[in-house]
């Protein structure tokens, strides 16, 4: 008798979870799936030309697919990150529906939403194929709030709480507004190593290790001393040959100094550690001035048993005499060598 009892009070249990479960999320899978409200994935990314998104607080970023490119514009001004446009696509394709957004929560969660991103995405034509209204994560950071908007069917009234199914997480995060987060961070990118012309490195402390590498086509490098102005004949070709293919791809880590203005604008007016310099064969130069950062913890101990001034991680560079950046110290110490490195001994 006991034993019965206890299965049916488990019954019960189950049956009033159902029934909270239900009146909270009443509309089943059925139901969301022909609601075209409820439909926020783009099947086919291929066809997205635009993407506009903004925040409360003004900021914007304009996204236009370059066909000759294979990088994206950003406010008709930078190229975008790759990384980042394709992770938009990619969530574009697999958004889903997890469920409605509870009716009691329903009325205050618009409120809230008035204020999320605005995430507009072009298929072709003057109008956004569909407009993602961005609010908040869940509670348990598994899921978004989202309002869908189409040309066909306005602005829907009801929240919904999306995902990416195969991924646990929130997707806010990957339609944020600042520019600086959004510019490529490729400073020299050279898959086509016939691209360039001249390579050039300065030590504007140590004139004697500064050099230049002329390429003239296929295997034919020429190294440059700048201090003597003479080329160098004999040197250590191979080594030359594994410095000049690091060109094809390097990067800043971001756009984002951390610095204040006075900051940056002291910098700009300092000398720098180094130069590096690429002369394209279309004519173009690109160029990273490379400067030494503070270390904010000195704890490192150099060869000479000092403490060692800078930030071993990373370094300042301003490109093209304009934009002050953070680099990182393993991806540009290889491009910093001295003319030293290739002489024959």
């Amino acid at each position: 008798m006991r034993k019965n009892l206890n299965l049916l009070f488990i019954l019960i249990g189950l049956t009033i979870v159902s029934g909270v479960v239900w009146y909270f999320y009443g509309e089943d899978s059925s139901t969301l799936s022909k609601n075209p409200l409820a439909n926020f994935a783009i099947e086919d990314t291929a066809t997205v030309t635009k993407i506009f998104i903004t925040d409360a607080n003004g900021q914007r970023v304009l996204l236009e697919r370059d066909e000759n490119s294979r990088y994206w514009d950003l406010n008709g001004k930078y190229k975008a990150r790759k990384d980042a446009v394709d992770l938009l696509l990619k969530t574009f394709k697999r958004i889903k529906v997890k469920s409605p957004v509870p009716s009691t929560a329903k009325e205050n969660m618009l409120k809230l939403m008035q204020t999320g991103k605005s995430v507009e995405i072009y298929t072709g034509g003057d109008q956004p194929a569909k407009t993602y209204i961005v609010g908040t994560p869940t509670s348990d950071h598994t899921g978004t709030y989202m309002v869908l908007e189409t040309p066909e069917e306005g602005r829907s009234s009801e929240p919904f709480i999306t995902h990416m199914e195969g991924f646990t997480g929130f997707l806010s995060t990957r339609f944020f507004t600042d520019e600086e987060e959004w510019r490529y961070t490729g400073i020299f990118d050279y898959p086509n190593l016939e691209d360039i012309q001249k390579v050039e490195v300065i030590h504007h402390n140590e004139e004697n290790r500064s050099f230049d590498i002329h390429f003239n086509g296929e295997s034919d490098l020429v190294l440059h001393s700048r201090l003597l102005d003479i080329d160098i004949p004999q040197f250590d070709t191979l080594a030359v040959k594994d410095y000049f293919i690091r060109y094809k791809k390097v990067h800043l880590e971001t756009y984002q100094s951390h610095m204040t203005p006075e900051a940056e604008d002291s910098l700009l007016n300092s000398q720098a550690a180094f130069t590096l310099r690429v002369l394209e064969r279309s004519g173009k130069t690109k160029k990273i001035d490379v400067y030494y950062k503070p270390a904010l913890v000195q704890q490192v101990i150099d060869d000479s048993g000092e403490i060692y001034p800078y930030d071993t991680a990373r370094m300042y560079g301003v490109v093209n005499g304009d934009d002050v950046v953070l680099i990182q110290t393993y991806v540009f110490d290889p491009l910093l060598v001295g003319l030293e490195s290739f002489i024959v001994k």
